[in-house]
């Protein structure tokens, strides 16, 4: 076993409770695709229960995204941490849409918490932007210039019509601020091959493949990438409670990644990300 960082996690806790009790035909469909088990944390949504499923699967660390569309804000979410001191890092959801309220948000939660990074879903959330809006250019600034981290969930799963031009609109974000580090949820997929080629041109481009490198389509691409040319770009993450935490830590012990890439796969790369 391996120490981990989780770099995809929806404790249950706060406003993140209404997916343990709305999603619970999602989850065991998906435990079923991927032929796991519907874990006691999941089914009960028990916050206790769930660190001990952390402490199992030799996670450390968790990293908790927000989500605007179940109103999970900084201030419902920042008590966790207290709650169980290093054991979970909040990256806050900013929405730039909000203008300049948004960069009062960001030097807010700074000031009050300690925070590495902030949270997005360009396309999931209550009033919807292009990636590349440059609406949100003052954030990416902001965050560029103070070295915080933009976690974005990114997949077809969470666009309203499959769009490629989404991953288009990510490059461009990256060409407009080359030093922000981007770190994307969901891998990309399904375009987790152009995703890949852009972090091969550029060390701030984060992938954490979480569901889409189990077992369906192009999942032996993220396996293969962390292997090689991504082996300090991929983070190890379980996109809790979509998935069992410890179903998704034995099979990423046990898919093919090479013994001496797994220490910065679940953890070193991670940690230096976040500057532990």
């Amino acid at each position: 076993m391996y120490k981990k960082i989780d770099f995809r996690v929806r404790p249950p806790y706060g406003n993140y409770l209404t997916m343990f009790q709305n999603e619970q035909a999602h989850f065991a469909r998906l435990a079923d695709a991927f032929d796991m088990t519907v874990s006691e944390s999941q089914r009960t949504g028990n916050l206790e229960q769930f660190v001990k499923e952390m402490d199992l699967a030799d996670i450390e660390i968790s990293v908790v995204p927000g989500r605007k569309n179940l109103g999970v804000d900084s201030e419902g979410m920042f008590p966790l941490t207290a709650k169980y001191p290093g054991r979970f890092m909040i990256f806050p959801y900013i929405d730039p849409t909000d203008g300049d309220e948004a960069l009062y948000e960001i030097d807010r939660c700074r000031d009050r918490w300690d925070i590495r990074g902030v949270s997005v879903e360009p396309t999931y959330q209550p009033k919807p932007y292009a990636f590349d809006d440059p609406i949100a250019f003052p954030m990416y600034e902001k965050l560029e210039k103070e070295d915080l981290a933009l976690f974005v969930s990114y997949s077809a799963k969470l666009l309203p019509v499959v769009d490629p031009d989404t991953v288009r609109q990510l490059g461009s974000v990256l060409h407009h601020f080359p030093d922000l580090k981007i770190i994307v949820g969901h891998g990309g997929w399904p375009w987790h091959l152009e995703v890949m080629a852009m972090a091969f041109n550029s060390p701030n481009i984060y992938i954490v493949p979480d569901m889409y490198g189990l077992t369906g389509a192009g999942s032996g691409d993220y396996i293969k990438a962390a292997n090689t040319l991504m082996k300090h770009q991929m983070l190890f993450g379980t996109a809790y409670p979509i998935l069992n935490i410890m179903d998704t830590a034995r099979f990423y012990e046990n898919c093919g990644l090479k013994e001496s890439v797994k220490p910065d796969f679940f953890y070193n790369n991670a940690a230096k990300l976040l500057k532990l």
